[in-house]
């Protein structure tokens, strides 16, 4: 069962970090662009906070899963 906790913020940089570098190496999967474009690409979305990032995407998820159990 989730539970919403407080996150420090160095543990929030660290998982930021890691949604935007697992996003890149997932989008060069069957795709011909290389990692250094996919990771410009997700780091463009996530800072515009568009959903099509699977940093921004994976963070709301987790949000909504821990208001849910508040």
């Amino acid at each position: 069962m989730p539970r919403a906790v407080d996150v420090s913020p160095q543990r929030r940089l660290d998982m930021a970090l890691r949604g935007i570098t697992q996003g890149a190496v997932a989008a060069t999967f069957k795709n011909k662009k290389p990692v250094e474009e996919c990771l410009a690409d997700e780091i463009l979305l996530a800072a515009k906070g568009d959903m099509q990032s699977s940093a921004v995407a994976k963070k709301e998820e987790l949000e909504r899963v821990a208001g849910s159990a508040r």
